[in-house]
């Protein structure tokens, strides 16, 4: 840190030009960050329902990526006259086909008003996904203004996503940032001080996207990157900026020089924003544990910004201040008579501290209440809040467009289709099976098996399979080999029930459920089937469950086999760090406790908020929200419990620290806290739905933790167990000596400031007797 502090004073324009250099190396590429992500990642890559679907595409020569175009009007002969049309309009390059009613009778809606094609592509995903709005217009264009054309299908709603993700991010930044204005104008009275915060701020975000450009060009990064990155990068480069430029003011009231004011500022709010940044980066780091796209795009995300917002706050930083230096004030809002004031008090402080006397006397000696009884009610209060939590359930959407806006256009050709024809044999469930030519007999008598249990399950509402066929084993294989030839009917139920991949054989069982893909129907019946199909399954057969609503089961169950490791990853590292930071083993305790109480109490909220019909919210949602709250909480743990140990290790009594500390830092505690809920908050009118379940619940648990947890439940929790949180109170002179001389500040002075320390004249006034 002294390093990094010494380069910064010594060559502030040469820092400030390099910072400037990569900012225009970095925008061009940040531009083409949207293009260049994707919208998938919410599967899990190694579950048996991705294998058994690459099976299938295999075998039956399936396209991975269709769109559907949805036609719908008043007259049903217009419609139907509009099908060939629309198939030629649609009809290009990278199509392997066009599947229309004429395939698919079922595909028409009772009144004829309503109907869809399936246009397959042999292209990527991200292929057909910028080709969305060219075959839009097309068909459009081609079938004229009587019939309605909605293009939907995965990479149409994929490319929706993308859209509305980039416009999320825009909205959120158009609203967070002249609510950020206010806050920090409020907070620093001066318009400089108010606007250094933000334009780092803004170079952060930059510079991170572009680093996310590059991450594309090596791996797939879901569009929620962008989200991440603006939610906590807005976050964290506003809060640092706040800690250093508010602690840098008040050491120039208090007299110092620029550059001794800036040396003393990095080397305790310095430090406190490396071990900040660090927190934040081992709870966000966690999210690689799924392996999966989504998350391991938020964690790249999350880590990126906060290590670029941490780089430029302790470099770039120092160096705008050291060429402001004073004018950090300009543009001040304080009146005379006040600011004179304040002066007045820096001065008395000083004298104070140059008398011996503790600058860090308590402001605040009385708690509300007794802690026993304040802890007992809000413990109670947190439970009824957290209680609704339990009835959540965590489903990823897979087909369904819920997650995007209501009017959106892939979302209203898909609840057409739902609503008007039925989407469940759209998505049915397959029971995929695969035996070698030999063992074709055990691989029609499972199908038979597991066709007759699927059946008999109460979700099932139709089943197909190979057994319907009147084919034995001989004749199955001559009918695949050509041998024999079967009747048109019986020809086209075999190809889409039996095929052959790499010399196996492979059949599929298709269960229709009695529910959308989407609901507790379609989820119940993929567990029972899974429980049933291997005690049915004969010997030289293979057996996996593929379709959407499998997927979908296999992402859920990933995300709750991932959830103790995320948790207890998180807990392990937070709790390492605090014990170094505060040589003590019941303070980390503590604030885990706080931590998971505020989180369940947010998810509480949370459900009763977006209560719908089956009270479920995205897989995604719980997991994020904990890794993000529990790094960025850091920030106000370190403040407040680094300035009551300080006291308390000063000599001052336990009560009197807790409470003094809780005082001296409760202004910069709120400032925080206000921004960190304006970002949040801003993400509430996103129209993808886990971007605003995200967003709800981090503005809840930040107004929870800063204005419940860290005002009233900490300090009652401290209070009640005593001065044993802190551990063995190091001897540091006679019963009779008076405390060391500390500064007043709001900023966390605790951590350890490294080899400088050691020499009485660069030692931080308050770094010193904090950790020992």
């Amino acid at each position: 840190m002294k390093t990094l502090t010494r380069l910064s004073l010594d060559r502030p324009k040469a820092v400030v030009l390099g910072w400037l250099v990569i900012l225009a190396v970095a925008m061009p590429f940040a531009l083409q960050l949207t293009g260049a992500l994707k919208a998938g990642g919410f599967s899990d890559p190694r579950g048996a329902s991705v294998d058994a679907q690459e099976t299938l595409e295999a075998a039956f020569d399936e396209a991975p990526n269709s769109l559907l175009i949805v036609l719908n009007g008043d007259d049903p002969t217009a419609v139907d006259a509009a099908v060939d049309t629309a198939g030629q309009a649609a009809d290009r390059e990278g199509v392997s086909v066009v599947v229309d009613r004429d395939d698919q009778p079922g595909w028409v809606s009772e009144d004829g008003r309503t109907t869809f094609l399936q246009v397959a592509f042999t292209s990527d995903n991200t292929t057909v996904q910028n080709l969305v709005p060219d075959v839009r217009d097309d068909v459009s264009e081609a079938v004229g203004p009587d019939v309605e054309v909605n293009v939907t299908g995965a990479p149409a709603l994929d490319y929706a996503l993308n859209m509305h993700s980039k416009d999320d991010v825009t909205r959120a930044e158009l609203i967070a940032f002249p609510v950020l204005f206010v806050v920090l104008l409020l907070v620093f009275r001066s318009v400089a001080a108010m606007a250094v915060p933000l334009a780092l701020a803004g170079v952060t975000l930059m510079i991170t996207q572009a680093i996310g450009f590059a991450m594309t060009k090596v791996t797939d990064v879901n569009s929620l990157f962008t989200n991440i990155v603006t939610m906590v990068g807005l976050a964290v480069a506003v809060d640092y900026s706040l800690f250093i430029v508010k602690r840098f003011r008040e050491e120039l009231a208090e007299g110092l020089d620029v550059r001794r004011a800036l040396e003393r500022t990095m080397a305790t709010v310095g430090h406190s924003v490396l071990f900040s940044g660090l927190a934040v980066v081992v709870a966000l780091s966690a999210l690689f544990v799924p392996r999966a796209m989504s998350f391991t795009s938020i964690a790249l995300g999350g880590v990126a910004v906060s290590v670029i917002a941490v780089l430029m706050a302790v470099t770039l930083l120092p160096a705008v201040l050291s060429l402001l230096g004073h004018r950090i004030n300009w543009g001040s809002l304080r009146r005379r008579s006040r600011a004179a004031a304040s002066e007045a008090n820096a001065g008395a402080t000083a004298s104070d501290a140059s008398n011996g006397r503790s600058a860090d006397a308590p402001r605040a000696t009385r708690f509300p209440g007794r802690p026993g009884v304040v802890l007992a009610g809000l413990a109670v209060g947190f439970t009824v809040l957290a209680l609704p939590a339990t009835q959540l359930t965590l489903r990823v959407p897979v087909a369904s467009a819920d997650i995007l806006p209501a009017s959106d256009e892939a979302r209203v050709g898909m609840e057409r289709i739902q609503e008007d024809i039925g989407i469940r044999e759209m998505f049915p469930i397959q029971v995929v099976l695969t035996a070698d030519e030999a063992n074709a007999a055990e691989l029609l008598e499972t199908a038979g098996a597991i066709a007759d249990r699927a059946a008999g399950l109460p979700g099932a509402d139709e089943v197909r399979s190979v057994a319907d066929l009147p084919l034995g084993a001989t004749e199955l294989t001559q009918a695949l080999d050509g041998a024999i030839t079967l009747d048109d009917e019986a020809a086209t139920a075999m190809a889409q029930l039996v095929s052959t991949e790499d010399g196996s054989l492979v059949t599929r069982v298709m269960v229709i459920a009695a529910g959308d893909p989407d609901s507790s129907v379609a989820h119940d019946l993929v567990g029972e089937l899974r429980s049933e199909v291997d005690d049915l399954t004969g010997a030289g057969v293979e057996a996996k469950i593929a379709g959407a609503t499998a997927t979908g089961s296999d992402f859920d169950s990933l995300v709750l086999r991932s959830a103790p490791v995320v948790v207890g990853f998180v807990a392990l590292l937070s709790f390492l760090i605090l014990l170094a930071a505060f040589r003590s083993v019941l303070l980390p305790l503590l604030a885990l406790a706080l931590n998971v109480a505020v989180v369940a109490a947010s998810l509480g909220v949370l459900a009763l908020v977006s209560g719908n019909g089956e009270q479920s919210i995205n897989s995604v949602t719980p997991l994020m929200l904990f890794a993000v709250m529990f790094g960025l909480s850091m920030d106000y743990m370190v403040i407040m419990f680094s300035r009551m140990r300080e006291m308390y290790l000063d000599g001052v009594p336990h009560r009197e620290a807790v409470l003094g500390g809780l005082a001296r830092t409760a202004g910069l505690v709120n400032g925080a806290a206000a921004i960190m809920v304006a970002v949040f908050a801003s993400f509430t009118s996103a129209q993808i739905s886990i971007v605003r379940e995200l967003g709800i619940s981090l503005a809840v648990a930040v107004l929870l933790d800063a204005v419940v947890v860290r005002r009233l439940l900490m300090p009652a929790a401290l209070l009640l167990i005593g001065e044993r949180i802190w551990g063995r109170r190091p001897v540091t002179g006679t019963p009779n000596d008076p405390p060391a001389p500390t500064e007043v500040a709001d900023g966390p002075d605790s951590l350890p400031s490294g080899p400088e320390a050691s020499s009485p004249a660069d030692t931080p006034r308050s770094a010193a007797p904090a950790l020992r």
